[in-house]
């Protein structure tokens, strides 16, 4: 009877868990004339984590379609993200602001290349220099990243710089509030390194 009730639960939880994934990866024909550049990006992104296997197809196929950042997705599963660094440094010598953000983010992060926060630093700078007329939440956000770099890196001038526009101009409290203690702890280090 106990045999019996653990093999009915282990197979509802097998086809639970089934059901469960189908609706998470549903049957989309990737040759669809339909298809959108939309769904074929979320098939991609999707597969990084619930099937792998479909990885390449879908990515391959979201990237023809015209979505740069499948390559990443292709970069994180094969461990090689030449592809997509090049094609990222194209576009930053077309002038691609979003390029720019996008490399500044690997460097901080140390996703497809060496972690290297003044590399990151310098291109974050180079996004906010762009005359592309960038959403102030945007800019609020480099901003941010870039008092996250310079307070690791203990450069607490540009802390205060970089915190006082989060401060004057992110949307979100929670973000503000890390940022008025990030400058004053920024000041709190200067003074004590002026002593």
């Amino acid at each position: 009877m106990v045999k019996a009730l653990v093999t009915l639960v282990l197979a509802i939880s097998f086809f639970t868990s089934m059901d469960t994934k189908a609706s998470m990866f549903p049957n989309i024909d990737i040759n669809d004339p339909n298809l959108t550049v939309e769904i074929a990006a979320k098939q991609c992104e999707k597969s990084y984590m619930h099937a792998p296997n479909k990885l390449k197809e879908w990515c391959e196929k979201a990237y023809e379609m015209g979505h740069l950042e499948s390559l990443y997705y292709i970069g994180m599963y094969t461990g090689d993200g030449s592809r997509y660094l090049d094609e990222l440094n194209t576009r930053i010598e077309q002038g691609d602001a979003n390029a720019i953000n996008t490399l500044a983010w690997l460097y901080q992060s140390g996703r497809l290349v060496k972690k290297d926060l003044s590399e990151a630093a310098r291109l974050y700078k180079l996004y906010l220099a762009q005359e592309n007329n960038q959403a102030i939440t945007l800019k609020t956000s480099t901003h941010f990243e870039l008092a996250t770099i310079y307070r690791k890196l203990g450069m607490w001038d540009k802390v205060i710089t970089h915190t006082q526009y989060v401060i004057d101009n992110a949307k979100r409290e929670g973000r503000r509030e890390l940022a008025q203690r990030w400058r004053d702890e920024a000041e709190t280090s200067l003074k004590e390194s002026n002593l």
